[in-house]
């Protein structure tokens, strides 16, 4: 059975990149206001329908029916000056030189409004959408006018639930698993005529390890009574689903790692001609106290961003080039004899000896393993020595720093490698950060066509 499809707000493919592997799903149109936006979705999707449009001024008896929708719009409840003061920020040049084209921002015409306008533009030509699902920061629930939009998705026919997910903990069975925290909120949708009730726990419970159960699905758990609302770890955390246990557990996670190219280390803090900003360095003073190995440090934004080891999911990709990548040094130790354990790479070698082999290059990565903290599990013991304590304090100059690049901001937020990024670096960071990640419109999309078909799909 083939559904066809809408994406709103489709911004660089992402939403649609999840949706298209889900069995029986096509996609039939694409809008965004921007056209640069509009141009990359068409050259990934090139059999969909583009259209680029405000869609608060678009005709919707114009527009194809479909049976699913998907919808990113922004919050509606930005106050003016918040959204003056983001427009200002896209006309500052960044480091390259590079500023954003008004249209860029314009996403703020873009309403919650438009979805329900689109559905009962379909119902009034005959045949309603049969399903959906409609992406947003989990703020929007506090928006004032959202009691109102939930009403108007009920008048027009449609049950809807909203679902609290961490894009790390959207466990796809074909995308590729996101190593970034972003936490959103999804209203998914079906149409009363259908007769079927969505299940979304099926695919939204991701899988996590119980001291007492092994592996397990956890169940999502929120620290205050009431209507569920907010964010992993801040308002809600999992727990073991088995019988009289409700042990907390860690869902299974992608490390910020795994989006980093490691060939690229970028440039030794201490060489660099310009001093970085106060603030970073206190950051990543901080983050060495904390981990003592490669961190991502945000270089702007609010205060009270810390840095973040690699070896957990990244934090949120915003629509800026903010988060830089720190290496912690390699240094050598001395395995053998000597008056001295080791030494830094900018300092001869101690002797070497005929026996030979007693210098060993310390660097944060073995093989396909990970550096740990001693309050962690060691790895896999394997039968050559693969571990060492590592002692010394790392200084700040002795460390590489660089920003992430758009390849590695593309694959934080689970685009497939080859995903091609149009414009400069500040509208490829704008493109991507604007995204959905495709696990998580797979995994909800997954819960839809489920309902929609009566026909049951297996999860990861």
């Amino acid at each position: 059975m083939t559904l066809l499809a809408a994406d709103f707000f489709a911004g660089g493919g992402g939403s649609s990149s999840g949706m298209l592997k889900v069995p029986g799903v096509e996609l039939a149109i694409a809008c965004n206001h921007w056209s640069l936006a509009v141009e990359m979705h068409a050259l990934h999707f090139p059999k969909a329908e583009h259209r680029c449009a405000d869609l608060s001024q678009a005709d919707f008896r114009q527009f194809p029916r479909v049976d699913l929708l998907w919808g990113s719009p922004e919050c509606t409840n930005h106050s003016i000056a918040q959204g003056k003061k983001k427009a200002q920020e896209d006309r500052i040049p960044d480091a390259e030189g590079n500023t954003l084209p008004t249209e860029a921002g314009a996403r703020s015409r873009a309403t919650m409004w438009d979805i329900p306008r689109y559905l009962e533009a379909m119902i009034l030509r005959g045949k309603p959408v049969l399903g959906g699902v409609t992406e947003n920061v989990v703020d929007v629930v506090r928006w004032v006018l959202y009691p109102a939009w939930r009403k108007a998705l009920d008048a027009l026919g449609y049950d809807v639930t909203p679902v609290y997910m961490n894009s790390a903990h959207a466990h796809a069975r074909k995308s590729l698993w996101s190593p970034q925290s972003r936490d959103r909120v999804y209203f998914a949708y079906v149409h009363r005529s259908l007769g079927r009730k969505i299940d979304l726990e099926k695919w939204t419970r991701p899988y996590a390890t119980c001291s007492q159960h092994g592996t397990v699905r956890g169940r999502q758990f929120f620290k205050k009574k009431g209507e569920p609302w907010g964010r992993f770890r801040a308002q809600y955390f999992f727990v073991c689903p088995e019988p009289g246990c409700a042990l907390p557990v860690e869902p299974q996670a992608l490390p910020a790692s795994e989006a980093v190219d490691w060939t690229n280390p970028g440039q030794r803090i201490g060489d660099r001609a310009k001093p970085l900003a106060a603030k970073t360095m206190a950051r990543i003073e901080d983050g060495l106290k904390r981990y003592a190995r490669p961190m991502m440090i945000p270089t702007e934004g609010r205060d009270g961003k810390l840095a973040k080891p690699l070896d957990e999911p990244g934090r949120t990709q915003t629509t800026r080039r903010e988060s830089a990548v720190l290496f912690t040094p390699a240094f050598v130790a001395e395995l053998r004899g000597g008056n001295s354990k080791h030494r830094s790479l900018a300092d001869p070698l101690a002797t070497v000896t005929a026996g030979g082999f007693h210098h060993a290059l310390v660097i944060p990565y073995y093989g396909t393993g990970r550096a740990k903290p001693v309050d962690r599990p060691i790895g896999a013991l394997s039968t050559i020595d693969r571990f060492a304590l590592l002692e010394q304090q790392a200084r700040v100059e002795d460390c590489t720093l660089r920003m992430l690049q758009v390849p590695e901001i593309a694959r934080a937020m689970s685009f497939e490698e080859g995903h091609k990024v149009l414009g400069t670096k500040r509208e490829g960071t704008r493109l991507l950060g604007n995204a959905v990640t495709p696990p998580a419109s797979e995994v909800l999309m997954s819960a839809v066509v489920e309902t929609v078909t009566g026909e049951a799909l297996e999860p990861a």
